[in-house]
C-alpha cells in the first residue's frame, strides 16, 4: 500500500505552493515557464487521477467501431484515421455520424485532461 497522500494530491500540493508563494515572488519574465510547469503538473495530476480509464474506454469504442474486439489502442486509430482519409466521414457517408461521434468523444476526453477549463459545464 502506498503512502498518504498519493502521488495526485502530492501534485497538487506542490502545485499550490509554486503557483501561492514561487510565483508571485517571480520577475515578470521569468512566470512563463513556471506557468508552463503548474500546466504540466495540472495535467499530470488529473491523468493520475483518472488512471487508466479514458485509454480502456476509447479502445472499447474503437474495438467496436471498427469491429474489431482484438485491435490495440495505437492501431485501432492509425486504421480510424485511414477511414477518415478514405472518405468515411465524409458528408453522405453512412459511418459519418459514428466516426463524428467517437472524434468527439475523444476530443472530450482529452481535454478533459489537458484544458478542461473549455469544456462547456454541464447542467447539474
Amino acid at each position: 500500500m502506498r503512502e498518504r497522500p498519493k502521488g495526485d494530491a502530492l501534485l497538487a500540493c506542490a502545485r499550490r505552493l509554486l503557483r501561492d508563494e514561487v510565483l508571485p515572488a517571480l520577475p515578470g519574465d521569468r512566470k512563463h515557464a513556471l506557468l508552463m510547469a503548474l500546466n504540466a503538473m495540472s495535467i499530470a495530476e488529473r491523468q493520475l487521477h483518472n488512471g487508466d480509464e479514458p485509454e480502456r474506454v476509447e479502445l472499447a469504442e474503437l474495438r467496436a467501431l471498427l469491429d474489431d474486439e482484438g485491435a490495440a489502442l495505437g492501431d485501432a486509430n492509425r486504421r480510424l484515421g485511414r477511414l477518415i482519409r478514405a472518405g468515411d466521414g465524409d458528408p453522405g457517408s453512412a459511418r459519418r455520424g459514428a466516426l463524428l461521434a467517437q472524434l468527439r468523444a475523444q476530443g472530450v476526453r482529452r481535454l478533459a485532461e489537458s484544458n478542461p477549463k473549455v469544456l462547456p459545464k454541464t447542467p447539474q
